[in-house]
């Protein structure tokens, strides 16, 4: 929607009330980091990364300015997918070390202020679990731990699946025979990744017992994997279209908020507050609803890539526009806003986005932009994929795994192997691109055309959203300066903070900041904050406002305005109304049970709730 001057312009009140007056949580308004465990540090020399890796590099997260480090799995596992088949929840693969390790390095980061998070895989488990085992077997309770199914019919003496339900990976139908059992199991996955039959009173019990265990650790936050896929269609009928009967279904929201019911009673009992986030890549209405409703509340934050999955490298003002301001006006005012830039399913910022300077466009805008920002291995310095097609070296690719690539070991510095490993071969190939591309090298001064580096960029915008009132509580507003050039603003009664971005391929037109954006007419610029590294190191407020000036390629840029008249005096034209909320299909509310016997109270009638509306 364009205003006066061609400028798009959306106001939103922070999400915990006008300048967000209440205390945030511990994962409110921080940075969290992903840390793929065999690619961050090798600490023993085998190749892999590890857990005393994790701890060594304490020091280096903390001074960049994270509040939380979110942990790919670590456990026990076959590695068919890289430890998201998982064979003991509760026991630590060797390969990354000990319990002890574990219980060393947590204690390191919460001495720090930094909290830990765990990927939960409750979906599937491997082949190899003692669960699935039994289960083949049909041992007891463990007869129905996971879905399985008759075929369908015979044919030339060969089982066919029961529907026509088909794997996320591409591994063509989801059902595989089990000759001992004589039955299919469902697999969303690999093969060796069986689902768990989340509609099982038993199944529920044992999460919450793992659950129950880190929390007993330490852990204070969960990244619940694939929950799209949690519960599937009862009466297996087959899909007119990929998804309708094993993605998003009534129940999987449940599960979700189950999660979350029995996190805050533990909270209630134990004064602790403990964090669920989920992973969706899923369609806008189908990833919020994974917030709950307040009466029955769901994650405290579903993932929003949108980051990731709409900018591409021609993107448009327009297009950058939409996708922001689309998402923060879907959310209700007690709606936790956050982005998230890359992660390891998918390629990096270069790779997706094309020029090297897209880092620090993507880095303001996931660290500046309300709300908790998600960040990936890497991407502080500007990590980018890299291809190796040796069958040694790299065998997930090798056999078509093609998410390796965003995976490959962490650049410390410009020796051997990138300072990841002392030694002669890591686990997968290292990026040639480390002799110049690392954290030693972009902690020093710098003779390039900006004077600085994305990661000297990150870490000034990590603390920004610790110290900066602007950015951690300030109203939001975004604009369409003209056809590349975008900018938001966030602002509190005082200061306030704009960050402005070419996204065009040349130089752009001349800006008018006090033109284009009247709010600015109202303050005094103070200072550019932060820069990409190809914006000239000798900029200054003076030589940007009042203006007109033109910015580089493919650059961005912060700056803090002294605010001469208070921002509830000035009137910021809102042009999107604050979205109501989208209640769930109704069920009927069970109050938790609190039990002497388990630190984790469990609801199992939320989840097992005869809902007539279920697909």
């Amino acid at each position: 929607m364009m205003g006066a001057n061609g400028v798009c312009c959306l106001v939103l009140f922070a999400a915990l009330g006008p300048f967000g007056s209440v205390a945030d949580k511990w994962w409110e308004n921080t940075v969290i980091y992903q840390v793929y465990p065999p690619s961050f540090y090798d600490y023993d020399g085998d190749g892999y990364g590890d857990l005393k890796g994790v701890e060594a590099k304490v020091d280096y997260l903390a001074d960049l300015g994270v509040g939380a480090i979110w942990l790919n799995p670590f456990f026990k596992s076959p590695k068919i997918d890289n430890g998201y088949d998982i064979s003991d929840y509760v026991s630590i693969d060797p390969i990354y070390g000990t319990m002890e390790d574990f219980e060393s390095m947590l204690k390191s980061y919460k001495a720090k202020g930094i909290e830990i998070i765990l990927d939960f895989v409750l979906n599937h488990t491997s082949d190899q679990h003692e669960w699935f085992k039994k289960s083949v077997k049909k041992e007891g309770k463990y007869t129905n731990y996971y879905i399985w199914a008759d075929p369908k019919e015979w044919v030339d003496e060969k089982p066919v699946p029961p529907n026509n339900w088909q794997s996320v990976l591409g591994s063509g139908n989801a059902w595989e025979w089990n000759e001992e059992r004589k039955q299919f199991y469902y697999h969303a996955f690999f093969k060796q990744q069986p689902d768990l039959n989340l509609r099982n009173a038993d199944v529920l019990k044992e999460l919450g017992d793992i659950l129950e265990f880190w929390l007993e650790k330490g852990v204070r936050g969960f990244r619940a994997d694939a929950v799209p896929w949690l519960v599937e269609d009862k009466e297996l009928r087959d899909e007119p279209i990929f998804g309708v009967y094993t993605q998003n279904t009534n129940e999987t929201y449940r599960i979700i908020q189950f999660l979350r019911a029995a996190f805050e009673e533990y909270g209630k009992l134990y004064k602790e507050d403990i964090f669920l986030t989920t992973e969706a890549y899923a369609s806008p209405e189908a990833v919020l609803r994974y917030y709950g409703t307040p009466k029955m509340p769901g994650a405290h934050m579903p993932f929003n890539f949108n980051l990731i999955t709409d900018l591409h490298p021609f993107t448009k003002a327009a297009e950058l526009n939409n996708t922001i301001a689309g998402y923060l006006g879907s959310l209700t005012l007690d709606q936790l806003p956050n982005w998230v830039s890359g992660n390891h399913d998918r390629p990096r910022t270069k790779s997706r986005l094309g020029f090297t300077t897209s880092v620090d466009i993507l880095n303001m805008l996931n660290l500046l932009l309300p709300g908790t920002a998600t960040v990936y291995y890497g991407d502080e310095i500007g990590m980018d994929n890299y291809w190796s097609i040796d069958k040694d070296l790299c065998p997930e690719i090798a056999r078509g795994d093609f998410r390796t690539p965003s995976r490959t070991p962490f650049h410390w510095s410009a020796e051997k192997n990138a300072g990841f490993t002392k030694g002669e071969k890591p686990w997968l190939p290292v990026n040639p691109e480390h002799y110049s591309v690392n954290v030693a090298a972009q902690k020093k001064p710098q003779c390039n055309l900006g004077g600085t580096t994305h990661l000297q960029n990150f870490k000034k915008m990590a603390h920004m959203k610790k110290k900066n009132l602007a950015v951690r509580k300030g109203k939001t507003a975004t604009y369409v300066l003209n056809e590349h050039v975008f900018a938001f603003a966030r602002i509190h009664p005082k200061t306030m903070t704009l960050v402005v971005i070419n996204l065009g391929p040349t130089v752009s037109e001349p800006i008018d900041l006090a033109q284009k954006i009247p709010v600015v007419k109202r303050g005094t610029l103070v200072e550019v904050e932060v820069k990409s590294v190809n914006m000239p190191s000798n900029l200054s407020a003076a030589s940007i406002f009042p203006g007109p000036f033109t910015m580089p390629p493919k650059s961005s840029m912060a700056l803090t305005f002294r605010l001469t008249k208070l921002v509830s005096q000035v009137k910021i034209p809102s042009t999107l109304p604050q979205s109501k909320e989208k209640p769930m299909k109704k069920t009927e509310e069970k109050p938790l049970e609190k039990t002497e016997s388990r630190k984790l109270p469990l609801n199992m009638n939320l989840i097992q709730e005869k809902d007539k509306n279920d697909q």
